[in-house]
């Protein structure tokens, strides 16, 4: 990285760019909650993204943000989901909102704010969904490395609630 005119840092390393890319790939799969969302994301952000005056956390943010409007017909946590552990394919199974807030603060490690301003919501609701996704997790992901179908756990825990 080095320093432009205007003081950001602009990307020179071509492995901290790479690592930036696995990265946001990894968040878009689990906040898009399929491959071809994650991958469409990530694209529409290097397309966006221009190395001489962005950095890799802007490139970081571009995905996030093309991830999370990212919407479609594909079943999250489907067999497009099966090649992950089963803690992140219950992750990958929460509802939307749950999801998005979980990730970005517990996986992606982003501040309270900074989530509420990628997903536009209040840092009240971030916190509130984060919290909802703790509480739910544990039971998603026991039953997803069990092996029980999708559908099944999903009305249990809705029906728990």
């Amino acid at each position: 990285m080095e320093n432009d005119t205007a003081g950001t840092q602009t990307c020179t390393d071509p492995a901290g760019l790479a690592e930036t890319i696995d990265r946001a790939y990894l968040t878009a799969h689990l906040l898009a909650g399929d491959r071809e969302r994650a991958e469409n994301a990530v694209l529409q952000a290097i397309e966006a993204w221009n190395a001489e005056r962005h950095n890799e956390e802007e490139l970081f943010e571009h995905v996030v943000r093309a991830a999370v409007r990212a919407r479609g017909s594909a079943d999250p946590g489907g067999p497009d989901a099966s090649f992950l552990p089963a803690e992140l394919r219950a992750v990958v199974n929460l509802p939307r909102e749950l999801r998005h807030c979980f990730v970005l603060r517990m996986l992606a490690g982003l501040s309270q704010a900074d989530c509420a301003r990628m997903l536009r919501m209040s840092p009240k609701r971030v916190g509130q969904y984060t919290c909802s996704a703790l509480k739910r997790l544990p039971a998603l992901a026991e039953a997803a490395a069990a092996g029980v179908p999708y559908l099944t756990w999903k009305m249990r825990i809705e029906w728990a609630d």
